[in-house]
């Protein structure tokens, strides 16, 4: 089965993104000195403050097409 050109771009990103968060929290540790724990209380963090826009935004989303199917005249 043969990948579409798109579908290589998204995984080259996805993977390329990765690859750099690592190198990033890598270089914090090793080089800077900031202690592991900290780098993952960091990471749970921005994760949860991740899910809580996206779920945030699928409730807004909810209640404006909620209002749309009020407030349409028949």
């Amino acid at each position: 089965m043969k990948m579409s050109s798109k579908r290589k771009r998204a995984l080259r990103t996805l993977v390329l993104g990765l690859l750099a968060t690592i190198a990033l929290l890598w270089g914090a540790a090793d080089l800077v000195g900031v202690p592991w724990g900290n780098l993952l209380a960091l990471l749970i963090n921005a994760f949860l403050g991740v899910v809580t826009l996206i779920l945030g935004a699928g409730v807004l989303v909810g209640l404006v097409k909620l209002l749309g199917k009020l407030l349409e005249k028949d």
